[in-house]
């Protein structure tokens, strides 16, 4: 155990000495593991999809596959073949003449014993004085196959009848097993029964006889295992080994012919077969595989630390092998190469992860299938343009119809380089230009399809919320918006308006607009539970606050992050907008209602009027923090009439610039954005955003004059 801890202590050395800066918590131990199996599974991986020959060994044709040519012998040679040996040995061996099968004297005695049993029960139902319905039947549950008519006459004969008939039946049992019987010979033995009885008796009594019996006539024979396999294993080594001839110029394999074992090794013996790769060979690939593996991980490691924290990291194994694997087993057929959709592995990370990723991930792939093909690094270049392709067109894919064009992309990229690689090295014909053209298309029909098949499959089990889902939450029917908007309408208001700031300036500092949007619109879902003790909610309504305790007040105010957590998981919605709930009030402190307790106890604990956290962990939550605080305040600046060039009647007018400056200010001061991964620089451009964004919002208007005529039409309004 002391070994263990010393070398995860290591391991987090080495991760906080190279690693990027990490916010707190990075290089735990889950992510030591996470990183260690990513690694191991990428390199090793990669190693055995060179290093194993996949295709079964060193030939070219497997059984089952059918000829596409005509195969001649180069030479006149006689080879002893081990198969067809093992054939004609293993068939010397099943052969059923060598079982030994013997008498089990057991049987008969036994059997007979059972017999007449079962024919003492039926001399106790005979003097029985019930029913003999109901005897009948307990006499048909105790002999199996009698049927109701035998089972009544049985127990209707007289006694000297019965004599005769149990008599008959115990001989005939007895007789049948004197000889041996073999299980495929007990049908035809019952049916042989009835010529077997004693014709001295009565053709009713014979019937009974027969039927009492034939349950009784069953195989006696067992077989005897070590004289059966001494017999098989003798039969089987007499076989001598078989020899194949083969002449010069005979036809060993002919075009369209389904291929078996013994062609396969036919065609080894006459080295009409491919050679396989040698040990050094294998070697050198597996480097150069390892190598390649290696230097994504390093990337991922300097340029993507984030993804060492989220199982996102596994996604990107699995697109990165998923296609090395299947390559191994199909690039050896040539017609496919042109159609293997490698393009399908940059597209999914385009789509669900981030599109630099996607293209240095799709070059790095593409340059492995070239290795993985046999060296031919020409299908590297073709992989490799159309996985740009491919990537490019699915930055942000907000409409299905992305996916086609995504499609078309790679097949358009895939035929001009497939194009000019012909180009290289040989005339170009229309009849290549078709073959390459449809190999092309379809290469881009599964690269699309398989995109877009797989990519909600993958976002849903890997936590990744996509940008086809956040255009369906951000619709105004979905249930919690609906709510929200009739419910708490200015709630609903108030989140439109910041979901405006928050796009805007993350467009700005380089997170993912979309997301920020929509999950605006649903971080204040928790204020549907009581809308009306939130100011923009209230109308012209009564503040409940004025009856109630600043710390009540706070309590109230600070559930509503609580209640939209609720609501959310509730509602299925995606992890990262529940952080947002969560996150974009962070730990900050409810100054309002923190002073009016004060104003009574100026020693009052200050934590019990701060939001539960934790601070925002992205730039999205960062931004929709500060924009969600500076709408608050202009708003409420608006409100009071204390903004410029809003009608303003207070002592001190303040300007949206220096609401701005102030909350991005005091959010700074009480370190609320510590742990997301905003700049200086990226915060005063937020800031310029939000006040351009806020100023067309709030800008002064022109009063209109009072209307002074009773006709609309007449004061120059128009009518409604």
């Amino acid at each position: 155990m002391d070994s263990r801890n010393r070398l995860i202590a290591l391991l987090l050395g080495y991760w906080r000495r190279f690693a990027p800066a990490q916010p707190d918590g990075a290089g735990s131990r889950s992510d030591i593991t996470r990183g260690v199996i990513f690694t191991v599974v990428m390199l090793g991986v990669s190693a055995l999809c060179v290093a194993v020959d996949w295709r079964g060994g060193e030939i070219t044709y497997v059984p089952g596959d059918v000829a596409s040519e005509t195969l001649k012998s180069p030479v006149t040679i006689s080879y002893v073949s081990d198969l067809r040996t093992e054939q004609l040995r293993r068939e010397a061996y099943e052969d059923d003449r060598h079982i030994v099968e013997s008498l089990d004297e057991s049987v008969r005695p036994g059997v007979v014993d059972t017999l007449r049993r079962a024919e003492t029960t039926v001399e106790t139902l005979r003097d029985d004085d019930r029913d003999v319905d109901v005897r009948a039947a307990e006499l048909r549950a105790e002999l199996e196959g009698l049927s109701a008519s035998d089972a009544s006459l049985l127990l209707g004969v007289s006694n000297s009848a019965w004599a005769r008939i149990s008599a008959e039946a115990v001989r005939l049992v007895d007789a049948t097993l004197q000889e041996q019987v073999r299980q495929n010979q007990v049908a035809r033995l019952k049916e042989d029964l009835p010529q077997m009885v004693n014709e001295d008796l009565a053709v009713s009594e014979q019937l009974l006889a027969v039927a009492l019996a034939r349950p009784y006539i069953r195989s006696n024979v067992i077989i005897d295992a070590e004289r059966t396999e001494a017999n098989r294993q003798r039969a089987s080594d007499a076989v001598q080994p078989s020899t194949v001839s083969v002449q010069s110029g005979q036809a060993v394999l002919r075009d369209g012919d389904v291929i078996t074992a013994l062609d396969v090794e036919k065609l080894e013996h006459l080295g009409l077969l491919d050679e396989g790769s040698s040990a050094t060979t294998r070697f050198g690939r597996s480097g150069l595989m390892v190598g390649l593996a290696l230097t994504l991980v390093i990337y991922l490691f300097r340029f993507h630390p984030a993804l060492w924290r989220q199982r996102q990291l596994l996604l990107v194994a699995l697109v990165y092998v998923g296609p090395l694997i299947a390559a191994a087993l199909l690039l050896p057929h040539e017609e496919i190469q042109y159609m293997f959709p490698a393009a399908a592995a940059a597209m999914l990370l385009a789509v669900l992860i981030d599109a630099q990723l996607a293209v240095v991930t799709g070059a790095v792939l593409s340059l492995s299938l070239g290795v993985v093909s046999d060296m031919q690094m020409w299908l590297a270049v073709l992989y490799l343009v159309s996985c740009v392709a491919g990537a490019i067109l699915l930055i942000r894919a907000e409409r299905t119809t992305t996916f086609v064009w995504a499609g078309v992309a790679v097949a358009v990229a895939s035929f001009g380089v497939g194009v000019c690689l012909t180009a290289i090295n040989a005339d170009v014909s229309t009849e290549s230009l078709v073959e390459i053209g449809l190999e092309a298309a379809v290469n881009g029909a599964l690269s699309a399809s398989l995109t877009f098949l797989s990519f909600s499959l993958l976002g849903s089990v890997f936590g990744i919320t996509t940008h086809l889902q956040l255009l369906e939450l951000a619709h105004p029917n979905q249930p919690l918006l609906y709510r929200l908007a009739r419910e708490a309408p200015g709630t609903y208001h108030h989140s439109i308006v910041v979901s405006n700031l928050a796009e805007s300036a993350i467009e700005i500092v380089g997170g993912d607009p979309l997301f920020a949007r929509v999950a605006v619109l649903y971080h204040d879902i928790g204020k549907i539970t009581r809308p009306t003790f939130f100011v923009e909610n209230q109308a012209h309504r009564d503040n409940p606050h004025d009856l109630l305790d600043p710390d009540v007040s706070a309590r109230v105010i600070i559930d509503h992050v609580l209640d939209g957590v609720v609501l959310a998981k509730k509602h299925n919605l995606p992890p990262a907008m529940v952080d947002v709930i969560q996150q974009h009030h962070g730990t900050s402190a409810i100054r309002y209602f923190l002073a009016r307790a004060r104003a009574s106890n100026p020693d009052i604990d200050e934590s019990a009027f701060r939001y539960p956290g934790p601070r925002p962990r992205t730039k999205e939550a960062g931004v929709i923090m500060l924009a969600d605080s500076v709408e608050a305040a202009v708003r409420s600046a608006s409100t009071s009439g204390r903004l410029v060039g809003r009608n303003s009647t207070a002592q001190d007018p303040v300007t949206i610039t220096s609401i701005v400056d102030s909350v991005v200010q005091e959010k700074l001061d009480d370190d609320q954005l510590v742990e997301c991964d905003l700049t200086l620089r990226e915060i005063h451009e937020i800031k310029r955003s939000f006040v351009q964004m806020l100023d067309g919002i709030y800008h002064p208007r022109v009063e209109y004059p009072p209307l002074t005529a009773r006709n609309p039409a007449q004061s120059g309004v128009p009518a409604a």
